[in-house]
């Protein structure tokens, strides 16, 4: 039996840090976020789903015009939950199918909106890679190099981070050192072992 753990965060948590780490033990993750991209990129229904939904300029040669797309949903809830619930079913298909397939012990989904979009019925614990906001708006305002306001809003437009905190089987509190990120992900992953 494999045992399949959700992870998830919110943005600038350092949830792709710790997927990594994952990975780097060995662990397969399946990526939503890389499911995503590939279905905007090569499923023309969706593609013509979204030409419907937001106009034909999101389309541009056969690839979704992402930073097009972006513009339109972010900071607009309705906008975004009409994307979620255009390529929703089309990602969660992808995902189940990776997970009838998976062979390993332990397989890491790695799931942004992991709770927004019930991602934890198909799990059997998430963790949750935690920051207080504080850490969270100076990380994202550095990485994506945007103002105190934008970084609000991207931190606003998610589930908050407290509350997934409080809804986590396993939390990863990654306010201190990487090498303490680390031992982290290694103690889960040996309290994991345990578990089978």
């Amino acid at each position: 039996m494999t045992y399949f753990l959700g992870l998830t965060g919110g943005i600038a948590s350092g949830k792709s840090t710790v997927s990594a780490l994952f990975k780097e033990q060995g662990v397969p993750v399946i990526d939503a976020d890389q499911i995503a991209h590939q279905i905007l990129a090569t499923n023309q229904a969706v593609q013509a789903q979204l030409q419907a939904a937001f106009g034909v300029a999101v389309v541009k040669n056969g690839q979704v015009d992402r930073p097009v797309l972006a513009q339109q949903v972010f900071g607009n809830p309705e906008a975004l939950a009409q994307l979620n619930a255009i390529t929703g079913p089309a990602i969660l298909t992808v995902i189940k199918h990776q997970m009838q397939i998976a062979a390993a012990p332990l397989v890491v989904l790695d799931v942004p909106l992991l709770y927004e979009q019930h991602y934890e019925q198909f799990c059997d614990g998430v963790a949750v890679v935690y920051v207080e906001r504080a850490m969270q708006l100076k990380r994202l305002m550095a990485r994506n190099q945007i103002t105190v306001e934008q970084a609000n809003a991207r931190i606003d437009s998610q589930c908050d981070l407290a509350a997934k905190k409080a809804r986590a089987d396993f939390v990863i509190d990654n306010q201190g050192t990487p090498a303490m990120l680390r031992q982290q992900v290694l103690e889960l992953l040996q309290q994991l072992c345990h578990k089978k």
